[in-house]
């Protein structure tokens, strides 16, 4: 009998598409339900160049047997129009069609359900039973047995059609950020699950979305596997989120002390990774926008050179110290073979930085020319400043010396 049917299916969807091309020999099932004797069979298949309508070409009205004990399946235009076959477009989105009955009696039903044309790849589809919201993934010729109560005119399946899931990865935008997104268009369909899960398997996001599209966002970079639930259908898409290009703010200075008996200049070269644009702050008040600049000093003192570099999405900073000073530094000795070496460097208006070998004491005497001691002080650190700033103009004598007995000597002008 099931062949029967399936034949005279065949032959009335041959008829009805005599006159357009072969390639429309697909997507077409031929939906069965069988109980208290009888049978009855609808049929939904999709064309190109169908509507949602009433189309004379490919459609067919839905007649009622009038034996009240012939259960009858069909689906609808509106309250009223039904349909014993339905030719629905090829739809760009998910689509569910709903089937209706009459049921004479309450009891046992199979409904059969048999692929009459093959299923194109970019489809899959499933069978809801309205009642108890359950789904079943329709894979070629399927049974199924539900109980139904005696009902006329009633929504009690649905056929739902899901068209492929398009998904749309944003990579990450700048390093460490973890801001990569996903997201998911299940178009057509305002109810459906999804699961996202990593390398491990660990599930890092799911939901039940409540519109066709859904975002993920906060993902670091790395494999991921979206597991997508629509009405029975489960659909897998594995995608990466790449890390982001490396940004780097680096540079090097050709010289890392600067003198303004020698012009105050410092040479910078840029060795960034990856950046667009460049911005320099001197230190003193002092930027530039080169990517490789020059730059003169006019000011003794101590300062951070800040290098920021951005490209379209990030932005990141590094820097570097750099010593303004007035003259060299003098290294000298009291004589040959009892020397004591110490870097002086002279900020200006008095002050004075002394850089001494690892020695842990030392003693620090200054004198005016008249030979009177104005200042001492015991230090055990490399570095140490003097200030003079409170003193008279003129010329002072500077004496270091250390538990060695090692003497520096130096005249200082303020």
């Amino acid at each position: 009998m099931k062949k029967i049917y399936k034949q005279l299916t065949v032959l009335i969807l041959v008829n009805l598409i005599a006159v357009s091309s072969y390639s429309q020999y697909n997507n077409a099932f031929r939906i069965k339900i069988i109980g208290n004797n009888y049978s009855d069979e609808t049929v939904i298949r999709m064309v190109n160049g169908a509507t949602q309508g009433f189309d004379g070409m490919y459609d067919a009205w839905k007649l009622i047997s009038p034996n009240p004990n012939v259960p009858s399946i069909f689906t609808q235009i509106i309250p009223g129009q039904i349909l014993s076959i339905n030719a629905l477009p090829e739809f760009t989105e998910d689509k569910s069609v709903t089937l209706y009955t009459n049921i004479p009696v309450s009891g046992s039903y199979t409904i059969e359900i048999d692929e009459v044309y093959a299923l194109s790849a970019n489809y899959k589809v499933s069978f809801t039973d309205v009642s108890t919201n359950s789904h079943t993934r329709i894979m070629g010729d399927t049974s199924l047995t539900f109980n139904l109560t005696a009902q006329q005119y009633t929504a009690t399946f649905t056929f739902n059609i899901s068209s492929p899931l398009v998904t749309t990865v944003t990579n990450e935008t700048c390093t460490a950020m973890n801001d990569g997104s996903l997201e998911l268009n299940n178009a057509g369909n305002n109810n459906w699950e999804y699961e996202i899960t990593d390398d491990n398997d660990y599930v890092v996001a799911n939901s039940t979305a409540s519109s066709s599209i859904s975002t993920i966002n906060s993902l670091s970079p790395g494999n991921y596997k979206a597991t997508v639930n629509s009405l029975g259908i489960v659909e897998d898409v594995n995608f990466t989120i790449n890390p982001a290009i490396i940004l780097t703010a680096d540079f090097n200075l050709d010289k890392d002390t600067v003198y303004l008996s020698e012009g105050g200049e410092v040479n910078i070269t840029n060795i960034s990774l990856n950046a667009q644009t460049y911005s320099w702050d001197m230190g003193d008040g002092g930027v530039s926008n080169i990517e490789n600049p020059s730059y003169i000093y006019t000011t003794v003192g101590n300062y951070q050179i800040l290098l920021t570099s951005a490209n379209t999405n990030c932005i990141t900073q590094n820097s570097k110290p750099i010593t303004v000073l007035l003259t060299p530094s003098v290294i000298t000795s009291i004589n040959n073979n009892n020397k004591m070496e110490v870097k002086l460097a002279n900020f200006g208006n008095g002050n004075y930085q002394l850089i001494t070998a690892n020695f842990k004491n030392k003693k620090l005497n200054v004198y005016d020319v008249k030979g009177s001691l104005i200042q001492e002080a015991s230090f055990s650190e490399n570095e140490y400043h003097l200030s003079l700033t409170t003193n008279s103009s003129g010329i002072y004598i500077l004496n270091v010396t250390n538990e060695d007995g090692q003497l520096f000597r130096e005249k200082l002008v303020k």
